[in-house]
């Protein structure tokens, strides 16, 4: 089974590492973005938050992808599913 983040021409995910890594590199970097996006619009701070909430629903979706992939990859659970 092949697992994309974000679409069709996303990564393939052969489990939760890559999407761990991802995550781990956007939490880096987005807090950073949105205190910048805040302090210079203080008004946009209600689009800002469903923003910050959107960003860790994506990152929830990663992981449940991630671990799908893994738990999907050994022989047993292809032939599980091909029996089915």
């Amino acid at each position: 089974m092949e697992i994309r983040m974000e679409s069709k021409k996303g990564v393939v995910l052969s489990g939760i590492e890559p999407a761990l890594a991802e995550i781990q590199r956007r939490l880096q970097s987005q807090p950073t973005e949105w205190l910048k996006a805040l302090q210079q619009n203080p008004a946009g701070f209600a689009h800002m938050e469903k923003e910050i909430h959107r960003a860790f629903a994506q990152m929830a979706d990663h992981v449940v992808a991630g671990l799908l992939a893994q738990a999907t990859q050994p022989a047993e659970f292809v032939d599980a599913a091909k029996k089915k």
